[in-house]
């Protein structure tokens, strides 16, 4: 390990004290952080340390030669680490520890040589020590440690029955979702998504020899229903990664599982809440998402206005009854302010008191705002463009996820407007899916349910990537793979992971622009950089 991360090492030992190195999960999380380019020996790191932590070691006993020696062969036999890693792991770990007080080992100085009349007198002579109590001392010695051994084996095999690993020649992964009711069409669509990718990845070969599978989980809406069917399913030790296009409360019982028992959980759902992965200030260790959150895409639509349209006076329209609406909007007024733009106008609306939006369409246009977001994906969107230009509003209007439906409603009321896409059917790399979408199940995928179905066909090809970099099977190794994600190639973006929230890192989103009464896709854009 390079020198510099050694310091980061002391540091952390200096400012939290050596019981850090009794967390190697929170050290990971650190080093993961302050040394991202060093991924591979980070891992290795704390992965020895967690393996000499179980095998009862402790920081404050140290590691002295000989142990170093013993040490190296477990990790190479147990392991599998080669020579010259398992050293670097140990010596990093010596480094760092403090020194062992030689005072305190037996030398030459604290040699007794055997002699006439320098033994110490025992009291009592030897007549009152039976000749057998050495037998009975050595043999309760024995006995102790051959119980001992048998705890040693008995916790092996519980540790090795506990593992999950492939089963046959298939690395077996679990889709959870909503397979029935009324939310049944989305996560068939996803799920057959995700089977596509299967499909063609198998056909080139699968992962390391190994074919994938997905195995669909049907998951009720209901919190507590849906607690009690993840856990049933998770009892399958052949299912090494989960995945779920959820969100919400299921979302969080099913992530809050996924760190219990250490299975790496992908999150494909177009509508992930800033912070929702997050337990206290870290994210979860388990749980990671391939969709910008909505403070990520509300940068990107701010950035976009401000930077590619040259546009600073907003007017804002969403529905707070609407919770990625609302996080989208708060999160809009703060990047507002970073990116230099001001709010001339800032209206709600509701859908349950109608649907006639021309009133506040009238304000937005005499506030002097030179652009109308729209933030969130509510579905009156198409609505709420053709009334902004029935009142007259000609200025520019930007919003989220365009579709055909959009277009139904709205007609050529969209003219001149700009939309920006998590996903959009109109990127031709995302066509040729959809193409292939078609051919396999000779029907087209709904335009509402296109996003979440490409998110869940990347996730597959995201998960097959973490496992073919993963050194193992381990939830740990395949969650360490998962977080070194860096540029990887998807048919909807180019991805990089956020070690500090498990999601994407600047992912580009679709830019389209509608000419006449349909879009037409631009490019990809990525926000420039500015933090709040």
């Amino acid at each position: 390990m390079e020198e510099n991360a050694r310091q980061v090492l002391k540091d952390l030992v200096q400012d939290y004290g050596i019981g850090i190195l009794e967390d190697p999960d929170r050290l990971s999380q650190f080093l993961e952080d302050r040394c991202p380019s060093r991924s591979a020996e980070n891992f290795r790191l704390t992965f020895a340390l967690r393996y000499l932590i179980k095998s009862g070691w402790a920081p404050h006993m140290g590691i002295s030669e000989k142990d170093s020696l013993q040490w190296i062969e477990k990790l190479c036999n147990n392991l599998g680490f080669t020579e010259e890693n398992a050293k670097e792991a140990l010596e990093t770990l010596t480094s760092i520890l403090p020194e062992q007080d030689d005072a305190k080992r037996p030398d030459d100085a604290d040699t007794v040589i055997a002699k006439a009349g320098n033994l110490r007198r025992i009291s009592g002579g030897i007549s009152n020590k039976p000749r057998t109590m050495w037998i009975r001392k050595k043999s309760l010695y024995n006995g102790l440690i051959l119980i001992a051994a048998f705890l040693s084996i008995a916790v092996l095999f519980f540790q090795i029955g506990g593992q999950r690993n492939p089963v046959g020649d298939e690395f077996r992964i679990v889709f959870f979702a909503p397979l029935t009711g009324a939310d049944a069409s989305m996560g068939h669509n996803q799920l057959r998504a995700a089977q596509l990718a299967v499909e063609l990845i198998n056909k080139q070969g699968g992962v390391r020899g190994y074919k994938l599978k997905i195995v669909g989980y049907d998951v009720p809406q209901n919190p507590a229903k849906a607690e009690e069917s993840v856990r049933l399913a998770m009892k399958d030790k052949s299912i090494l990664v989960m995945m779920t296009g959820m969100s919400g409360q299921v979302l969080d019982v099913i992530a809050s599982i996924a760190d219990e028992i250490s299975v790496p959980l992908v999150i494909t759902s177009p509508e992930i809440m800033y912070g929702a992965l997050m337990a206290g200030n870290r994210p979860r260790l388990y749980s990671f998402n391939i969709a910008n959150d909505t403070h990520a895409r509300a940068k990107t639509l701010v950035y976009f206005a401000a930077q590619g349209l040259s546009k600073k006076k907003f007017g804002l329209f969403y529905d707070p009854d609407d919770k990625p609406s609302s996080a989208v909007h708060e999160s809009v007024l703060r990047w507002i302010k970073v990116f230099g733009g001001t709010v001339a106008a800032d209206l709600t609306y509701s859908r349950k008191g109608g649907f006639d939006y021309s009133s506040a369409m009238k304000a937005i246009k005499e506030s002097g705002a030179d652009i109308l977001l729209l933030p969130g994906r509510s579905e009156d969107r198409g609505r709420v463009v053709r009334q902004a230009r029935e009142v007259g509003f000609s200025s520019v209007i930007l919003a989220e996820s365009y579709n055909d439906l959009v277009s139904d409603e709205a007609g050529m009321s969209l003219t001149g407007s700009w939309w920006l896409n998590e996903v959009s059917a109109l990127d031709p790399q995302v066509r040729s899916v959809l193409k292939e979408y078609r051919t396999l199940y000779n029907e087209n995928c709904p335009p509402s349910d296109i996003e979440a179905a490409i998110l869940a066909y990347d996730g597959v090809g995201w998960i097959a990537n973490a496992l073919y970099q993963a050194p193992g099977y381990r939830g740990e190794a395949i969650r360490h793979a998962l977080l070194a994600t860096r540029n990887f190639a998807m048919v909807h973006a180019t991805l990089t992971i956020d070690p500090s929230t498990h999601g994407p890192l600047n992912k580009a989103m679709a830019v389209m622009y509608c000419a006449s009464d349909k879009g037409i896709f631009q490019k990809r854009i990525r926000a420039g950089k500015a933090d709040i």
